[in-house]
């Protein structure tokens, strides 16, 4: 093994918070050329990962160790797998995506996703029809049971609403067609919006351990918005104070050559100094105008109904450092044509 394969596999491991040796036989499996962190290949598996980003940022009753309660990403071109920290975020999860409805009422969660498979250690879903994967992993299947579970008796009410994924497993119901007619439809120009700009937050999904990786951010939430002709989503990041690499080491692995997005800082407010107590916003853009990121960070103290015992926990993973850039683009790009890698 060369030394700079070994190196591009310790880079992918800070965006996607995978094992040195995953993000090796990620790397060895690039086709010449590819990115060391691969975009989704579908549309429609980038619009599943920019709904489950959502999900992830909005829906937010539990404290985790890791900001989003993901410990790990695993980005394929077909498909992803993300590691969920515990049962209860796993709960969240399902809840947030799985598709129930109420007679005459909108589909909450995402019209066509199935449980398609059960493992030791995991769940796989689909979009029924549509070329999508997502796996949910790191926990044994008799928790993710459980979760399943515990999202019925937590927030739904199983004998009001109609639970698509277990009353109609292989084909999509009724009111899920009718859902997606009315709200997913094509010529409508917030959808067209919406999917043009799906590749960010997909982007952001196969990039979530940057988190926790390279910044001492405790807490993410966030939500979706729109201009007229850009797909919009903000991020609130919490940060431990003066513990850690601040968020500006967040920005700069997402404006990096290699493994980054194709954005560029367009605005910015806040404190500059090195270890700063101050709140900060960063706002980045794309070339063609479909996007905005707008990042929000604040430097907080542990909420209240956070427990002791995980506070110290979230300390005793931050960072030690911040982020070092990859090698320029072109030079890397080189490398690859040659077949170096």
């Amino acid at each position: 093994m060369s030394a700079l394969p070994y190196n591009l596999s310790l880079h992918r491991r800070l965006y996607t918070g995978e094992s040195v040796q995953q993000a090796h036989r990620a790397i060895d499996a690039l086709s010449t050329g590819e990115s060391p962190i691969p975009a989704a290949d579908s549309t429609a598996q980038q619009h599943l990962e920019a709904r489950l980003l959502l999900a992830l940022i909005e829906f937010r009753s539990v404290y985790t160790r890791y900001p989003l309660g993901i410990a790990a990403v695993h980005p394929d071109p077909d498909g992803i797998a993300l590691t969920v920290e515990s049962e209860e975020r796993a709960t969240e999860i399902l809840f947030s995506i799985l598709p129930a409805y109420m007679p005459g009422e909108e589909v909450h969660g995402v019209p066509g996703l199935r449980i398609t498979r059960r493992d030791r250690t995991a769940i796989e879903l689909h979009v029924l029809g549509q070329p999508t994967r997502l796996r949910l992993a790191g926990l044994p299947a008799r928790v993710w049971r459980v979760a399943e579970e515990n999202t019925l008796a937590k927030w739904i009410d199983p004998g009001r609403m109609n639970l698509s994924w277990r009353s109609s497993p292989r084909s999509w119901t009724e009111a899920e067609r009718e859902h997606h007619a009315q709200w997913e439809d094509p010529g409508d120009h917030y959808v067209q919006v919406t999917l043009r700009g799906s590749w960010l937050s997909s982007g952001l999904l196969r990039r979530a351990a940057l988190l926790h990786t390279v910044a001492d951010t405790f807490l993410v939430d966030g939500y979706r918005g729109s201009a007229f002709d850009v797909a919009r989503l903000v991020l609130r990041c919490s940060h431990v104070p003066g513990k850690g690499p601040g968020p500006y080491n967040i920005v700069a692995a997402l404006l990096d050559p290699l493994c980054g997005l194709p954005l560029h800082i367009t605005r910015f407010s806040g404190d500059t100094a090195e270890g700063c107590s101050g709140d900060q916003r960063f706002v980045l853009e794309d070339d063609a105008k479909t996007v905005v990121l707008d990042i929000r960070a604040a430097v907080d103290p542990p909420p209240s109904r956070l427990s002791p015992d995980l506070w110290q926990s979230i300390l005793r993973r931050l960072p030690r450092a911040g982020f070092t850039p990859s090698p320029p683009r072109g030079a890397l790009a080189g490398l690859l044509l040659r077949g170096s890698l």
